[in-house]
């Protein structure tokens, strides 16, 4: 990889906050009314065991009181600790899938087992008296052991302040041309993982041959597959050929149009179903599925920016579940649709599966509407911005600086397992275009913390987590870790650890090719994406192309239009507004081919060199063809003439 000189940066300092409470405001709004509303089913068991109910009232009322309480309280702590054990699986589903009824039926289900199945119920007054004064005491450890935490996290986060007070950190500005656009040229090696790439993206548009087949609601997904092979397209597009199209741009069009086949995106009736208790096949809600809006929207954006607007036309990315039912959308109503659920949210952000939120997924909104504000200005970035910051400082941020992972919209509960390192990672390069400030702080305290880099290797934290391949659930390897830290590394502009962790990845993985493309065959092919991501990056590679967008001689100038896949591997293509550059590789072996040109002035002589052609004048469209003998790497360069 080439080092990127460092532009004229600001220099910034960035500290923790300092006033994070035990409980944030929303998070405490919603903690209280999860207490309020549990304690009405306490207060049954309360008021059942007070008036002397029957004993089955009784037992059924102990067993809404607690989970598995008319178990215990009926002389049956096996089948109370395996209905613990059922409501804990409930809880689990609901949060790797959505349906909120779950926990509710199994509670339900928990509390009348005893009457059901069980002889003579005949609770306890005593263990009914230990079942109620089980809750309080449970809550008074929780809030106890959180209270100590925070204090603990509040003292580390201080020492860290008063480091974070002695760095500074360099956030880049809007990049200038072309110092700040370095326009790298393809490897090898870069080009046979692009072919997996383009293979993938090339197929027919009802092929999915070589996606992982798993699930439509974790990160195994069809979408996130679509979603991440596009990205890496579009990076390797805007760092290494920006004036090409052709397959290119055909390969981003197909993944987007996939994105809008029922098979991808039909997993949301049955979701916002069981999740929100609503009959509705809409799937670009306000307020609900950012994992859709947000990950889709980014995805168009970057086309868009790269190549053509087609689609910020009204019902241009229309969703169609049957001939009478579609739901059309566009880049910007998507921005639109984030921009509303953002500022109606409690929490600024919003559910992914129906309420869960997740802070990563909520900078795909933030993204998505970065990148339709290149295409139309309306302010809506800076108001999504203000408010997403306020609620990762404050919300979604612990006192030591690690980033809350995940949090119930109903609840206001969170949990430690989606703040492991590779999440953390991953927030980190997502961050990065909207509030490079936190990402650069992000960024420290993760190399403080976790990552040791030693003899030009990366060592990942030991987690379960972070040994976890999402693309396809298997533990074991912590080659997406490796994906996502090479990705933010390189992003945040930290060249050492990218090229350690790509190190890394060479002496451990395994390598598989066919037909000329290449893969790393243990990972998933949401890891072998991430991984092109990374390798294709630059510093402030995502915040350049989606904060600020590529350069008008990008956009204007000449371009490559058509070449013929595979027979044409394009290693590097530019222009700076007049010539345009071009650096060919043959795919299939020597080849007599046939290359479209765009952009020119309709009617101008331009000056061809590296091809048989000594001059071309464009048509009245501004396009011209181009014969060349292609047998080995070749640089062709087009000029206006004279």
């Amino acid at each position: 990889m080439t080092t990127v000189a460092a532009r004229p940066d600001q220099t910034v300092t960035v500290l923790l906050p300092t006033d994070i409470p035990l409980f944030p405001p929303a998070t405490r709004r919603a903690l209280l009314r999860t207490l309020l509303g549990y304690g009405a089913l306490w207060l049954c068991g309360v008021a059942a065991l007070a008036l002397g109910a029957s004993d089955r009232v009784t037992t059924f009322a102990l067993g809404i009181a607690l989970p598995g309480g008319g178990l215990f309280a009926t002389g049956h702590p096996a089948w109370g600790a395996v209905a613990v054990l059922g409501m804990l699986l409930a809880v689990f589903v609901w949060w790797a899938a959505g349906p909120t009824v779950l926990p509710p039926l199994a509670w339900a289900l928990t509390a009348s087992l005893p009457l059901a199945l069980l002889d003579g119920p005949d609770p306890s007054t005593v263990a009914g008296i230990a079942v109620l004064a089980t809750v309080p005491a449970l809550v008074a450890l929780a809030v106890s052991v959180h209270a100590i935490r925070h204090a603990s996290q509040r003292r580390r986060g201080a020492a860290l302040n008063q480091r974070l007070a002695q760095v500074p950190f360099a956030v880049t500005g809007a990049p200038s041309y072309p110092d700040d656009f370095p326009v790298v040229e393809h490897s090898d090696q870069d080009l046979r993982r692009l072919r997996t790439a383009l293979d993938l993206a090339l197929q027919p548009l009802d092929a999915y041959e070589g996606f992982t087949h798993i699930d439509q609601f974790r990160e195994g997904a069809l979408r996130y597959q679509l979603n991440a092979l596009s990205y890496g397209l579009s990076m390797s597009q805007f760092t290494r050929t920006p004036a090409f199209r052709g397959y290119l741009a055909e390969a981003q069009r197909n993944t987007i149009d996939k994105m809008l086949q029922r098979r991808v995106w039909g997993y949301w009736p049955l979701e916002n179903a069981w999740g929100n208790l609503r009959r509705d096949k809409e799937p670009i809600p306000v307020g609900q599925n950012v994992m859709l809006t947000g990950f889709f929207g980014l995805q168009v954006g970057m086309y868009t920016a790269l190549n053509d607007d087609r689609y910020t036309r009204p019902g241009s990315l229309t969703f169609r579940w049957d001939e009478s039912t579609v739901f059309p959308h566009d880049l910007p109503g998507l921005a639109a649709n984030v921009r509303a659920s953002v500022s109606g949210s409690p929490f600024s952000l919003y559910p992914c599966e129906p309420n869960w939120i997740y802070t990563i997924c909520n900078t795909f909104g933030l993204n998505t509407v970065l990148a339709a504000e290149q295409q139309t200005p309306t302010g809506a970035a800076e108001v999504v911005r203000s408010q997403l910051r306020t609620a990762y400082e404050s919300e979604f941020l612990r006192p030591d600086g690690r980033i809350v992972g995940v949090r119930s919209a109903h609840l206001g509960l969170s949990w430690n397992f989606w703040a492991s390192p590779s999440v953390q990672l991953a927030t980190t390069y997502w961050l990065n275009p909207g509030m490079p400030d936190l990402a650069q702080r992000t960024w420290w305290l993760i190399r403080d913390g976790w990552l040791r880099v030693e003899d030009g290797r990366v060592s990942t934290p030991r987690s379960v987590v972070s040994r976890l391949d999402p693309g396809n659930y298997k533990l074991g390897t912590d080659t997406f870790t490796l994906a996502v830290t090479t990705m933010a590394a390189r992003e945040i502009g930290d060249e050492e650890t990218a090229l350690a962790a790509e190190a890394t990845l060479t002496e451990r993985e395994q390598v598989e090719e066919r037909y000329g493309a290449e893969r790393v065959s243990n990972a998933s092919g949401l890891a072998n994406s991430y991984l092109n991501l990374g390798r294709f990056g630059r510093r402030s590679g995502l915040r350049d192309l989606v904060a600020f967008g590529p350069p008008e001689q990008w956009r204007d100038g000449p371009v490559l239009e058509d070449a013929a896949y595979p027979d044409v591997l394009v290693a590097r293509a530019v222009s700076d507004g007049a010539a345009l550059d071009l650096v060919l590789v043959p795919g299939n072996g020597p080849v007599r081919t046939t290359l479209t040109l765009g952009q020119l002035r309709p009617g101008a002589s331009y000056d061809v060199r590296g091809t048989q052609h000594g001059t071309v004048v464009a048509d009245y469209a501004g396009r011209a063809q181009v014969e060349i003998d292609l047998g080995a790497r070749t640089q062709v360069r087009v000029m206006p003439a004279g």
